[in-house]
């Protein structure tokens, strides 16, 4: 199956990168390990925030859910292009602004990767995630996907649709997310009036579990070995007629 490298538009709302570890060294003293090793060109922040419930998508999280978030503040590393949460037991990283291709991203990961691992502090690579969440404003999701829905009354058109499905795929577990129509506020630019559009998203989210792996070689492999499985379900669902208005470039 020959894959697109890039389309446009991409769609892309989110693009996270979960990578799990296990370590033998408490997390406030990993928080000063990681600052010392990251260069320059490398910011660090903690951004205090109060309790309060949260639209944002999260790794594990369905779209339509909330999340709560604690009360305290989480360790964040960001370059001009990537943005790196720190975690007690995982990293989790997201494009700074949109999302730039894997073709920039992956170097990104992979460099934030080695720079943690030559710490000498990551006692095993325990898991790693990659969640790409799409939207399509203005479609309905038969328009977009190889997708059609229907139950016991035919006759009746839904106006908004959710589907989810949980299913292995090569040696990673997915769980996929598809919503159609569903009411999405979009704001076209700062001070402008909010416009709420019917908006389809195909979310999803592809696992490869119980690692046991202390190589770096290894982990990015993984990486890139989900990323193919991302791509190979995304593209196997899409509408052939509707990729061709993507402008594919192979």
């Amino acid at each position: 199956m020959s894959l697109p490298s890039k389309i446009t538009p991409d769609n892309i709302k989110e693009a996270i990168v979960e990578v799990r570890y296990d370590s033998n060294t408490t997390f406030e003293v990993l928080i000063g390990i990681f600052f010392q090793a990251f260069d320059d060109s490398w910011f660090y922040t903690t951004r205090p925030y109060q309790s309060k419930a949260s639209p944002l998508p999260t790794v594990r999280q369905n779209v339509s859910q909330e999340v709560t978030l604690r009360i305290g503040s989480e360790s964040l590393f960001y370059n001009g292009k990537i943005n790196i949460r720190v975690l007690p037991g995982s990293f989790v990283f997201s494009c700074l602004n949109e999302y730039i291709g894997w073709a920039a991203y992956r170097p990104e990961i992979e460099k934030a990767l080695r720079i943690v691992s030559s710490t000498g502090v990551i006692a095993n690579w325990s898991r790693v995630g990659l969640r790409y969440i799409s939207e399509y404003p203005g479609k309905d999701l038969k328009d977009c996907l190889k997708f059609s829905f229907s139950f016991g009354m035919p006759e009746i058109a839904s106006e908004t649709m959710a589907f989810r499905s949980e299913f292995n795929y090569k040696e990673v577990k997915v769980i996929l997310n598809l919503s159609s129509r569903v009411p999405v506020a979009i704001q076209p630019a700062p001070g402008a009036p909010i416009n709420i559009i019917p908006t389809s998203i195909t979310d999803i989210d592809v696992i490869r579990d119980g690692l046991r792996t202390n190589k770096v070689e290894d982990l990015l492999n993984i990486i890139e070995n989900c990323h193919e499985s991302e791509k190979e379900l995304y593209f196997g669902m899409i509408e052939e007629k509707f990729l061709t208005t993507l402008k594919p470039e192979y």
